[in-house]
């Protein structure tokens, strides 16, 4: 039996260092001009270079701020063919944010190429690659040019997502209800709802995505659902997305289309289902064949696929 007067446990938060918490241009500065014509292309094969590297502003006031809120660790890649990559960035941690027990970053550095098999809430980090793209929670994209541009931005949200809210449950639950299953590239099935989640934007907008697959391809029913005290407005978004067995496509579309909620969700999924670059692993009679049926169902939805495409621009 759980108790109820226990502390609920804190999310979980991974950090990436290199552009994230770590200024990655401030060590090729650093590198003598010779280091920098024979590494030019590839400098983070050239040895030592992670010593050389400061922290990105307001890094460690933020990751700081977010160990008092999360259950917080680094989570980070170090080049395969760079030996010293992987002595400097453990150096560069206990240098900035300290080496003793009672500091935040002790003995909470992870050093991966598959940061997916890290279970957690949230992964901040600038790029998909190394599996942070495929992570099973939120992956946040951080950088000039992202969804989360500043230390400032990236906190401020997930100070506002510290507590469980039912968005949580639905995330937890899409996490258990998929576990196991697998998407036609062979990624972890749940990835695809967290990534059309990230292209809506209201707070129910995000908790329908998260659940649009569950009835439909799990045991989940919608009572369910009622029972975990999810509104009725999100029920009913699910329930219109969800196919029924047998089907005709026309008649799915027609049932979305009569829900506002449900209209916005689906045309997100179909801007993933039918994304170029992840298209791009099927082979080329899966991709016309789904191509043409992502087409039918945006144009039941009276749109394009062109139209869905541009609007969901990751």
């Amino acid at each position: 039996m759980t108790n109820p007067d226990r502390p609920a446990p804190k999310k979980i938060l991974y950090i990436d260092l290199d552009n994230t918490l770590v200024d990655f241009p401030s060590g090729i500065r650093r590198l003598s001009e010779e280091a920098r014509r024979e590494y030019e292309g590839h400098y983070d094969d050239a040895p030592g270079i992670f010593a050389l590297m400061d922290p990105l502003p307001d890094a460690l006031g933020a990751y700081r701020t977010l160990a008092q809120h999360f259950d917080i660790y680094i989570l980070s890649t170090a080049p395969w063919h760079n030996a010293s990559a992987w002595h400097d960035k453990v150096l560069w941690v206990q240098r900035h944010l300290r080496l003793t027990s009672e500091t935040v970053a002790y003995k909470r550095l992870i050093l991966s190429h598959h940061k997916n098999l890290n279970r957690g809430d949230f992964l901040i980090d600038d790029r998909s690659a190394n599996g942070a793209g495929e992570f099973e929670g939120e992956w946040l994209q951080f950088g000039p040019d992202a969804p989360y541009p500043s230390w400032a931005s990236v906190t401020a949200y997930l100070l506002s997502r510290s507590e469980p809210s039912m968005f949580d449950v639905a995330v937890n639950l899409a996490r258990s209800a998929h576990a196991g299953q697998r998407d036609k590239l062979g990624v972890s099935y749940v990835c695809h709802p967290l990534e059309v989640m990230r292209r809506v934007s209201t707070d129910d907008e995000k908790i329908v995505p998260v659940l649009h697959d569950v009835v439909e391809d799990t045991a989940v029913t919608l009572d369910y659902l009622r029972t975990l005290g999810f509104e009725q407005d999100v029920v009913s978004a699910v329930d219109a997305i969800t196919k029924r067995p047998g089907e005709p496509l026309a008649e799915s579309m027609a049932r979305v289309a009569t829900d506002p909620l449900a209209l916005n969700v689906k045309r997100a999924d179909i801007s993933h289902n039918a994304d170029p670059v992840r298209q791009a692993g099927l082979s080329d009679e899966a991709r016309v064949r789904l191509t043409e049926k992502y087409e039918k169902s945006a144009g039941f939805l009276g749109t394009t696929l062109e139209s869905i495409l541009a609007e969901h621009a990751i």
